[in-house]
């Protein structure tokens, strides 16, 4: 693998209904001034238009941008996936995954990438050490949140605070090893999957604190039953 200054770096960011933030989320990616940082978006025929600003905003980083439009909304896990299949295919070194509504913050990146010198896996961090949430955040989400993380991780029985922030970094010969079809869960629990999936192949994780700022656009994609589905599929996982 290349000097990890001089890696090729693919963004993955999964959209629905995020058209107040992705204009935000794209300049603030670009501000980092990362060589050889590009973006796939891939949108679930979002009805605010995000497809429309995303398309507007590949003419302002030309060869920068690619979006990838689903006919439905189809899923958390399947994004991922697809953006994992397509990045794998490109020349990529490092990809990095992040949610569209500004709660990770891009000045991670850089951060992100100096940790991979050290390690296969980085993931943002809520809940290490220098952690932090949005003292905003609305309490039923953030008892959700923290219901969901301790009941996972008592499931699968990984040593990882946060199982199931979706702000990572992958060295790229990670996703390439892993089995991608095998990946059943299409929620909340995909990101606790990923991260089973890495550690039982030998790969190291390590735990990077951020600042989770809450969304101030759109609507949470959050639910008891969303969670309930992820514990249930990663019980199986764990046993199988």
């Amino acid at each position: 693998m290349p000097n990890i200054l001089k890696s090729k770096i693919s963004v993955i960011i999964p959209t629905y209904n995020e058209a107040g933030n992705i204009p935000i989320l794209v300049r603030n990616i670009f501000d980092q001034s990362i060589e050889n940082l590009n973006l796939l978006i891939i949108d679930d025929s979002s009805p605010d238009g995000t497809s429309k600003i995303v398309n507007q905003l590949s003419k302002e980083y030309p060869g920068k941008i690619e979006l990838i439009q689903r006919k439905k909304k189809s899923g958390l896990g399947s994004a991922y996936k697809l953006g994992y299949q397509k990045v794998i295919s490109s020349d990529a070194d490092i990809v990095v995954q992040m949610d569209a509504d500004l709660s990770h913050s891009p000045k991670y990146i850089p951060q992100f990438l100096k940790q991979l010198d050290n390690t296969d896996i980085v993931i943002g961090s809520r809940y290490i050490e220098g952690g932090k949430v949005d003292k905003n955040w609305n309490p039923l989400r953030k008892m959700i949140s923290k219901l969901g993380v301790m009941s996972i991780r008592i499931v699968t029985g990984l040593k990882v605070k946060d199982v199931t922030s979706g702000f990572k970094a992958y060295k790229i010969d990670v996703l390439k090893t892993l089995n991608l079809e095998n990946l059943k869960c299409n929620g909340f629990g995909f990101q606790a999957e990923m991260i089973h999936s890495c550690t039982r192949n030998g790969y190291l994780v390590k735990e990077h604190p951020i600042y989770f700022q809450d969304r101030n656009n759109g609507k949470s994609k959050m639910s008891i039953q969303i969670i309930l589905e992820a514990i249930k599929y990663l019980t199986l996982i764990r046993f199988k």
